[in-house]
């Protein structure tokens, strides 16, 4: 597979007159390679999908009624909201680390190559929380809900294979209504903060180039 001229061109110019950060970013391995505030705009997105929890919620058609703790998603605690609820946490964890790193890098740049070493270590493991389990969860707890949305029919032959109920009472309280109000919140945030960084990022960066000229 041939490789992409332009890339390799950024790359080489990265490693070349980039900073020590950048430089020891593109030499690790990683399978997550965003940036910052790219991985906190996917982790915003995937929060989102929280937020549409309650809308799909109050789709369910009436013969599901029957697998359900309550009709009221404001109410309503079912088992499956506790791994969506999993999910939000672990991105919500990653989000924290990405920002206290981005935070930790605009505030003492240019960083020494032990420094950028250790910020690249804790993005890596933010990464592999949020996008990767924290993502997963909640790409889970959504086809979850979306099985509800087949109908009786669909609802009973997942359990019929699964062996349980995902829609059973939880027992701890945490409704639909309420999960997909803090996902939505948390959404917005991340978004916010992912935007913010990716400016204080970019500044930094051109004032880095800035004073090697």
């Amino acid at each position: 597979m041939a490789s992409d001229p332009l890339r390799d061109d950024h790359i080489t110019d990265t490693m070349l007159s980039g900073t020590t950060y950048e430089r020891v970013r593109y030499e690790r391995h990683s399978y997550f390679r965003q940036t910052v505030p790219r991985t906190l705009a996917l982790q915003s997105a995937f929060l989102g999908l929280l937020a549409i929890l309650l809308p799909m919620y109050g789709l369910f058609p009436e013969s599901v009624g029957q697998f359900l703790p309550a009709a009221d998603p404001e109410i309503a605690s079912p088992k499956v909201v506790l791994l969506g609820v999993f999910g939000g946490l672990l991105e919500a964890l990653g989000a924290t680390l990405l920002v206290g790193a981005a935070a930790y890098r605009v505030r003492l740049a240019p960083l020494t190559e032990a420094q950028a070493h250790a910020v690249l270590d804790v993005e890596d493991f933010a990464r592999y929380v949020g996008l990767g389990t924290g993502g997963l969860a909640i790409l889970l707890t959504v086809c979850l809900f979306a099985i509800g949305l087949g109908g009786e029919g669909t609802v009973a032959s997942y359990i019929a294979t699964a062996g349980a109920n995902p829609y059973a009472p939880s027992g701890y309280g945490l409704s639909v209504g309420t999960v997909s109000l803090a996902g939505f919140v948390a959404s917005v945030l991340v978004f916010y903060a992912g935007s913010y960084f990716a400016v204080r990022i970019a500044l930094e960066r051109i004032r880095q180039r800035g004073t090697d000229v």
